[in-house]
């Protein structure tokens, strides 16, 4: 069997599945700072969320994540770069960032999402 990105992803998804209640705090935090955000847009002409991975991991552990701190860095990154690509924001490039963080801004550029 030759194994391709396919089967790899499928692995790491399954892997993902076995750690679902830490993933769905993790989520949480994405959601609650989103919230944040639009409530910020109420008054405020905002266009940042900065997503701190620290935050993250810990929101993480607390709803049952338990993974070697190295791998669970790369585990939640990875979840969360997913997560809010999926929901259209704009995600700044690492290299723009501070460490252990996530820079995500408003796409207007997506115009599909808003109309």
């Amino acid at each position: 069997m030759v194994i391709d990105n396919n089967h790899l992803v499928t692995r790491y998804y399954d892997l993902q599945a076995e750690n679902s209640a830490g993933f769905a705090a993790v989520n949480a935090y994405i959601n609650k700072q989103l919230e944040d955000l639009y409530n910020d847009l109420k008054t405020t002409f905002s266009d940042t969320v900065v997503f701190q991975l620290e935050d993250a991991m810990a929101a993480g552990e607390a709803g049952g994540l338990n993974l070697d701190p190295a791998e669970e860095e790369i585990a939640v990154t990875n979840y969360m770069l997913k997560t809010i690509d999926g929901l259209g924001l704009w995600i700044q490039p690492e290299q723009e960032s501070d460490p252990n963080t996530i820079v995500a801004k408003l796409n207007f550029g997506n115009r599909s999402r808003y109309y």
